[in-house]
């Protein structure tokens, strides 16, 4: 080997952690719990003094901790806190679905835990996933992590600062900063032959080239890594030492191997020039920390590229979504939940973490999903949110039972309480149901405790009939409602007016009913006006408060769009169609189309709200409706998107438009934490054609501006719908000022994520109206408004 200015090469020995994609996602939790039993075994050797095992994620220790006997537990304990065994915060390789409050809360558990057997948790590394929101890095500061080592896989994505073998400090809104090294791929070492190989693959031939056979696997080893640090010394790699992470076997979920230990070994003793050392993430630290202390800062999102992933059962996240907001919803209505059934909240938090992990399905999902094991593990996945939401709900249904819920709604008449679960007050829609038939409660009256009725309007439920009113109620606050039956109103034509033709058809412009001749082309409000057309789709949405037209753009807001890019055959199959697409979610060959609106029914029209139902036709689907719920007392449209999508094996998308004529900037969170602009906010060299959001965005000038909410689906795209150059963030505020898309589904992926976008459910959006203009209080407004009050029978 040739000298090098690389002087020490760091080995970072681990399994990259899968729960699923090589097997089940339970035979995955015994193999990591036995590969910590193996590492043990392994370093009680004295031969194996130099051997080193970190465990990439606390789950699988939290794991081990379970069935390992109190020797093996405190063996463990030893080799941590002599930093032979590395430990790593990141609990799981996470999606930006986490729920940050639970992963802190969790880490926190095992800091103290660790703590009080005088081990230091302050590292963490993450291997394969491309990004980090800002508020699981917080959830790391807020208890006392100081150094991350992410290991970015480049496939469909990218490393952040457009190199990588960097460090950089990652600073919050609170001044704190997280040291990040901006490794390499976590199999680096097994590409240098760290860990021999004795096949090449696609990753050492990208990396290496086809090599010269070597005498040995030391021979091999010093020839590849020779060729590396050259290449990295070339590019002007400033270190005098380098990092690279390795597995067993050149796969995830990999065991322990001593062969590693044996290669290093051979390997030191022909290169004394530049030696490799296997490290913890203890060692690593401390080693390379002093060296990196003038190392840039920066702040911003570290975006995820493989958000999209989620896109792909989006069902299911709706379901996990619903389990999160719930879990919250427990803690809001009884703050001591935790304490009375912290068994039902440990299986809701166990169910929340596991499904925002990255993994989703097995490998073969996309190329084989008639394999067993393929719906296997998916019904698995999908477990996990179905667990945590059959949690979430009986907690809720113990508090409504503590709390005075009768269980019985049979009666036409009886007494409500009403609870805002939200920190905010201000007007709220409220709603319950009665089980009866529509004949055994044709109206309904509502009366505040004071005896004052109130308006409400009584629609169709699946279970008998809902009855809505909105009310002024401060954040907290309890009130209780008395309700009754009604006759309906006789609903007879006035002869004396001209606003109706014998045939009942109300097609004259007149004052007595101002409302309906207007219904087949549009709706006005105190605080909107709308307008639609057959063929066209909506045409406008007027703003009253702000005095201005609000659609804008080719495809008008909640216009659904399909988008296939066709598998070629005899060109590409359903693999490589998707491996061609590289950064982009398309082919060149994509087509995109928007839904035809064919017609627009009112099913309601009250004294609380209108129900306009628009019936669209659109590629790809066999149902396909946009339902808009304005309401008479508040700025606030409900948007359900109904759709009934089919099954296809070509590459399919399907978005939603939200991009509005609002001359602000875009704001969104994530992890409930900071809010950021996307395109502008965020680390350099991240990618911003998409991202995922906590509850929707907000769209802000110096008046206030449009708050979008999107409980049911977290992602969003911006830019045009087309294939394009792939730009990285370069912190323009132009790029904040991109189209804006929910992008409801997706099958873009080739390997674990869902082909089968097909079945049938609704997607719900809100849009408000607000006057805060600072956007950290504007996303938190859209949060309290997406949870609603509950309202229980009580007498």
């Amino acid at each position: 080997m040739k000298p090098h200015a690389i002087k020490t090469v760091y080995i970072v020995h681990h399994s990259h952690t899968d729960i699923g994609y090589t097997d089940l996602q339970e035979q995955v939790v015994a193999l990591q719990v036995d590969y910590i039993r193996s590492a043990l075994r392994l370093m009680q050797d004295p031969a194996n003094a130099d051997f080193r095992w970190n465990c990439e994620t606390l789950f699988c220790v939290e794991e081990f901790f379970k069935t390992a006997t109190p020797e093996e537990q405190q063996q463990f304990l030893d080799l941590a806190r002599d930093g032979r065994l590395g430990l790593s915060a990141n609990y799981l390789n996470f999606t930006d679905l986490l729920d940050c409050g639970v992963y802190g809360r969790r880490l926190a558990q095992w800091r103290e835990r660790f703590a009080a057997a005088g081990v230091t948790l302050n590292t963490a590394m993450c291997a394969d996933i491309n990004g980090i929101s800002m508020g699981q890095r917080d959830a790391m500061l807020d208890n006392g992590i100081e150094f991350l080592y992410t290991n970015i896989h480049c496939h469909h994505g990218m490393y952040p600062l457009r190199k990588n073998q960097t460090a950089y400090f990652w600073e919050n809104a609170q001044g704190k900063r997280l040291l990040v090294w901006n490794g390499e791929h976590y199999n680096l070492g097994n590409v240098l032959g760290v860990r021999p190989n004795a096949i090449p693959n696609y990753m050492t031939l990208d990396r290496l080239g086809n090599t010269a056979p070597a005498a040995d696997d030391a021979d091999a080893l010093a020839n590849n890594l020779d060729a590396y640090l050259t290449e990295c010394e070339e590019n002007g790699y400033p270190y005098d030492f380098i990092l690279a992470s390795v597995s067993g076997v050149f796969s995830d979920n990999a065991p322990p191997e001593p062969l590693i230990l044996r290669t290093i070994q051979a390997y030191n003793a022909r290169n004394p020039e530049v030696q490799i050392r296997m490290v913890s993430l203890q060692e690593l630290y401390a080693a390379i920390a002093p060296k990196l202390q003038d190392s840039p800062v920066y702040r911003g999102d570290l975006n995820d590229w493989w958000a999209n992933g989620v896109g792909s059962t989006p069902a299911v996240v709706k379901h996990y979504l619903a389990a999160r907001r719930n879990l919250e919803l427990a803690r809001r209505l009884d703050p001591g939940i935790d304490a009375k059934d912290p068994a039902t909240v440990r299986q809701a938090e166990d169910a929340l973490l596991l499904y925002a992990e990255h993994t989703w399905g097995h490998s073969a999902s996309i190329t084989d999903p008639y394999e067993g094991m393929v719906p296997d593990l998916d019904m698995r996945k999908n477990g996990y949110a179905s667990t945590a939401h059959e949690a979430a709900a009986r907690l809720l249904g113990r508090i409504a039972r503590e709390q005075g819920d009768i269980l019985r709604y049979y009666s036409n008449h009886g007494t409500v309480e009403v609870v805002n679960p939200s920190y905010a007050g201000g007007k709220k829609a409220v709603e319950f149901y009665v089980e009866t038939l529509p004949a055994g409660l044709p109206d309904a009256w509502v009366k505040n405790e004071a005896g004052e009725e109130i308006p409400c309007q009584v629609s169709p439920h699946p279970r008998g009939r809902r009855i809505t009113f909105v009310e002024d109620l401060e954040p907290g606050q309890r009130r209780r409602y008395t309700y009754g039956r009604r006759e309906a109103k006789v609903e007879t034509n006035n002869t004396r007016q001209c606003y109706v033709g014998a045939e009942r058809v109300r097609d004259i412009v007149n004052d007595y009913d101002p409302v309906t001749y207007r219904l087949p082309y549009g709706f006005e409000n105190p605080w909107f006006r709308l307008e639609y057309q057959v063929g066209r789709g909506l045409t406008s949405l007027y703003d009253k408060t702000h005095g201005r037209e609000l659609l804008t753009g080719e495809v008008s807001a909640f216009t659904p769009i399909y988008e296939v890019t066709p598998v070629r055959p005899g060109l590409t199959d359903v693999y490589e169609e998707r491996r061609l697409l590289g950064r982009n979610i398309r082919g060149q060959h994509a087509t995109q189309t928007p839904a035809q609106l064919q017609r627009v029914v009112c099913e309601q029209h009250g004294a609380v709200f209108t129900t306009l139902r628009l019936v669209y036709t659109m590629p790809g689907t066999i149902h396909c409706d946009v339902v808009l719920k304005l309401y008479e007392a508040m700025p606030r449209i409900d948007v359900t998107v109904e759709l009934g999508k089919t099954l296809s094996t070509d590459i399919e998308s399907v978005y939603l438009p939200l991009t509005l004529a609002q001359p602000g900037a875009l704001w969104v969170r994530k992890g409930g934490r900071e809010a950021f602009r996307p395109g502008v906010d965020q680390l350099p060299g991240t990618g911003m054609e998409y991202t995922m959001s906590d509850d929707g965005l907000a769209l802000l000038d110096g008046e206030g501006g449009v708050l979008l909410g999107s409980p049911d689906v977290p992602l969003l795209y911006f830019g045009q719908l087309r294939h394009h150059p792939i730009r990285l963030c370069e912190n323009d505020p132009a790029d904040n000022r991109r189209p804006v898309y929910s992008w409801m589904m997706n099958n873009t992926w080739e390997t674990n994520f869902k082909l089968d976008l097909s079945g049938c459910a609704s997607y719900r959006y809100t849009l408000r109206l607000t006057r805060q203009t600072d956007p950290d209080r504007a996303l938190d407004e859209l949060h309290e408004d997406l949870l609603d009050p509950c309202a229980r029978i009580v007498e």
